[in-house]
């Protein structure tokens, strides 16, 4: 496998032209849009001194930090609801959180599929049957009718969750583990924060690793972004939807709405998932716990009602 061992050519009229290959540092990809000191910092981390998964020891350590928070700007005031707000972006061992505090119209979420293993893939870290289990799951992902098979969604997902845990578990002791997923998360990491410098960082208003949400989206900005990716990164597959409102509270709390039944809901209050521990004390996440299925509705309840309550309130302060 050689994935940045062949130059990529693109055509442009009769003649050809070379496209710059990704570099590597000791195992991590990076860009021209990575930071001196972020490159620095990963690759601290990929020494054994800072590994923190000393072979002695039982318990998981704390883990030693990537970066603090970097403060990009202050955005100044203009009504008495926005208040000071600091732009927050956080490089850190599990990819890029970033938020700016707001509400948006127009948006668009933009998700980079399986990012830890189709890094862990360009990096050759796979052995021969994972690499296959890869293959496997974007050959279904290129069927477009797959939504509609559930043993194929069922199959993609098993695959999902099998090269996930792979990809903490790569090499034979658990400082090798760290440090190979090390190579891939940060790998990943670079990659996205070059695309949100493709689309400006000031018309990104979220990121959380592996997704983040745009203001300023054209679907032909979105078609050369996904060719320049893609040239670059084999098997690298995107999804985008666009949606008419938007509510950032943080990284990892925002709603995006687009009418009472297309909607996204990721809040810690009133989210289907969130109103549904309230109400049974049990997580949805467990697959050991049987759904109370009375408690499922009400919990889809509120959360509906909440959209619906915060789509109308968008409505009036659009006019």
């Amino acid at each position: 496998m050689y994935p940045f061992s062949v130059l990529l050519f693109s055509r442009i009229g009769k003649g050809y032209f070379i496209l710059p290959k990704v570099k590597k540092k000791n195992g991590v990809m990076y860009w021209p849009s990575t930071p001196r000191f972020l490159l620095m910092a990963e690759q601290l981390h990929l020494t054994r001194e800072f590994n923190q998964r000393p072979e002695d020891v039982d318990e998981e350590p704390d883990r030693i930090k990537l970066l603090p928070p970097q403060f990009l700007s202050s955005l100044v005031a203009t009504e008495p609801y926005e208040g000071y707000q600091k732009e927050r972006l956080n490089f850190t061992g599990n990819g890029i959180y970033q938020y700016v505090k707001c509400t948006a119209h127009n948006v668009a979420q933009i998700d980079v599929h399986s990012l830890l293993p189709t890094m862990a893939y360009q990096l050759g870290l796979l052995d021969e049957r994972h690499e296959a289990l890869f293959l496997e799951k974007k050959k279904i992902e290129a069927d477009p009718n797959y939504p509609n098979n559930k043993r194929l969604v069922a199959k993609r997902e098993r695959i999902k969750l099998e090269l996930n845990r792979y990809c903490s578990t790569i090499g034979e002791t658990r400082v090798e583990h760290s440090i190979n997923r090390y190579k891939a998360m940060y790998s990943g990491m670079n990659m996205v924060f070059d695309m949100l410098n493709y689309w400006g960082l000031s018309n990104v208003i979220n990121c959380v690793n592996d997704g983040f949400i745009i203001t300023n989206y054209s679907q032909e900005k979105f078609e050369q972004f996904e060719e320049k990716y893609c040239k670059k990164i084999k098997y690298l597959t995107f999804s985008v939807k666009q949606y008419d409102f938007c509510l950032v509270k943080n990284d990892l709390e925002y709603l995006l709405i687009n009418n009472d039944d297309e909607y996204k809901c990721r809040n810690h209050e009133f989210d289907m998932k969130s109103a549904y521990r309230k109400l049974t004390g049990k997580s949805l996440n467990d697959e050991t716990v049987s759904f109370d299925s009375k408690a499922l509705l009400e919990a889809e309840h509120v959360e509906k009602g909440a959209i619906k309550v915060c789509k109308n309130l968008f409505l009036k302060t659009s006019h």
